[in-house]
């Protein structure tokens, strides 16, 4: 029998300001009730009990809306919902209605026809700060935060195996010992990376081990940031700093950390180079992209079997120009038409053939003011030519498959939707729900593509999220039903 352990977070909260005012004092009482989700689903048939947890400011009482959905096991913290087998042809939905005072809460409950093959959509909300997928798309990991009631705060990072449907927690962890933060990349085999506010990443086995990457000799500190992992677990590709202000890309094999190619010049060719990091990498590790930051220029480069080049090289560009400094007077500046990316970890097809990115053309005008240009593009590391789609100006090159199905988001920053191309032909092939409706079968109602498995049968994607405690994005995945 499969156990499951459902997460904690403070994923939705209702709250309610009650004020009794009088003539000189002002009593304030809020009154909350936090869900760890808002909707919970279940196949047709065999279910076991699903656990949510609860934190409010009193008492909270929980209503069924339907009679087929059980409640039993109520404490101050928690609640077990149980479902009867549906014996429908279709889908069936209620809502579970919880009170705390006068805050108020809903959570509703999904359950699939009694026989029911299709794709599994999961919401990781209940991560604090984003989810990450094996190259393969066996886990999605993320941390929870716990704060214990000396103040501090216990981490706990969780495995979601989407073969098995399993959740396992690994910790707790003190935050003293290892602030975790942002999960880089989790590994086939159960590795986990996560950055920690130490600006180092940790690793955390699904079995409990926690290490630290080793680093060159000579290092400045810890400092090992991994960043993408492959698909053997064997190699990580990612950064270090061997001295302040100087970051260099880093290869492991096997733990053992060797520095990659550094490029001589910066993205502009105005200095020397002192700034580079590998951000991610094909299955087998033989083609790797990475950025080269100077001030707010992060241009693209790539290694492919440990040769150094530009992505996009075929339409990188230096020139200089005349521009209008801040003081009116006419200046020499070297401008780059060229890609660039920030820090997104998912730019590459599974092989290594295609990298996404934006295209930047910056242009001056006969008065010395510039302008830049953005366009999506994906740049081919096999017949080293680039597709610029200057048709969407504004837009972002987010990942692609091998096969050139690829992602373009809508706009550059705090994206919330996109559409899929084919590479070989330019065709639109519409948004990125309908296409994971007529590919995986099933409705998602918000959100992009980020990230495809090998085979295209697991996604993940990127989608915001509201709640009392604020606007955030967080990640979804869809993936075929785990075994039984």
């Amino acid at each position: 029998m499969r156990t499951k352990t459902f997460l904690w977070t403070l994923l939705s909260t209702a709250v309610v300001l009650a004020t009794a005012t009088g003539c000189t004092t002002t009593d304030e009482k809020y009154e909350y009730i936090r869900i760890q989700e808002t909707t919970y689903s279940f196949l047709g048939d065999s279910n076991e009990p699903q656990v949510i947890n609860i934190e409010a400011s009193s008492e909270v009482t929980a209503e069924p809306s339907a009679s087929w959905i059980t409640l039993s096991d109520q404490t101050e913290t928690s609640l077990t919902v149980s479902v009867t087998d549906n014996e429908l042809d279709e889908e069936r939905t209620g809502i579970i209605t919880l009170t705390a005072g006068n805050a108020y809460a809903e959570i509703t409950i999904v359950q699939l026809p009694r026989t029911n093959n299709m794709p599994v959509y999961n919401y990781y909300g209940a991560y604090d700060m984003g989810a990450a997928m094996s190259p393969n798309g066996r886990y999605c990991v993320g941390t929870r935060h716990v704060l214990n009631e000396d103040n501090s705060y216990s981490m706990y990072p969780t495995f979601y195996d989407l073969k098995t449907g399993d959740v396992i927690e690994v910790g707790p962890l003190l935050n003293d010992q290892y602030s975790l933060e942002k999960p880089m990349a989790v590994t086939d085999q159960g590795t986990a990376f996560i950055y920690t506010s130490q600006n180092f990443t940790a690793a955390i086995t699904i079995d409990g081990d926690v290490f630290i990457p080793e680093v060159p000799e000579g290092s400045n500190g810890n400092t090992a940031n991994v960043q993408s992992v492959s698909e053997d677990g064997s190699t990580w590709v990612g950064f270090y700093y061997p001295e302040p202000l100087n970051c260099r890309p880093l290869k492991w094999v096997d733990g053992i950390p060797e520095e990659l190619e550094m490029p001589e010049l910066t993205y502009r060719g105005d200095k020397p180079a002192t700034w580079c990091m590998a951000r991610g990498m094909s299955l087998d590790g033989s083609v790797i992209y990475g950025t080269q930051w100077e001030d707010f220029t992060t241009g693209m480069v790539y290694w492919k079997d440990g040769k150094l080049d530009y992505v996009g090289k075929d339409c990188f560009k230096r020139h200089t120009e005349k521009i209008k400094d801040a003081t009116g007077n006419m200046v020499d500046y070297p401008c780059v038409d060229g890609m660039r990316c920030t820090a997104e970890l998912q730019k590459m097809s599974p092989n290594g053939t295609w990298i996404a990115g934006n295209f930047y053309e910056e242009v001056v005008d006969a008065d010395g003011n510039m302008t830049t240009n953005i366009y999506p593009a994906f740049y081919n590391t096999v017949t080293e030519t680039t597709t610029i789609f200057r048709d969407n100006p504004g837009c972002a090159a987010i990942t692609a498959t091998e096969d050139g199905i690829a992602v373009i988001a809508n706009g550059t920053t705090m994206m919330t939707s996109g559409f899929v191309v084919d590479l070989n032909t330019g065709a639109n092939l519409g948004d990125c729900l309908s296409y994971i409706k007529e590919q995986m079968g099933i409705n998602v109602s918000d959100g992009y593509i980020t990230k495809f498995s090998p085979d295209k049968q697991t996604i993940l994607g990127n989608m915001m999220k509201s709640s009392a405690l604020g606007t955030e994005f967080t990640q979804f995945s869809v993936s075929p039903r785990p075994e039984k």
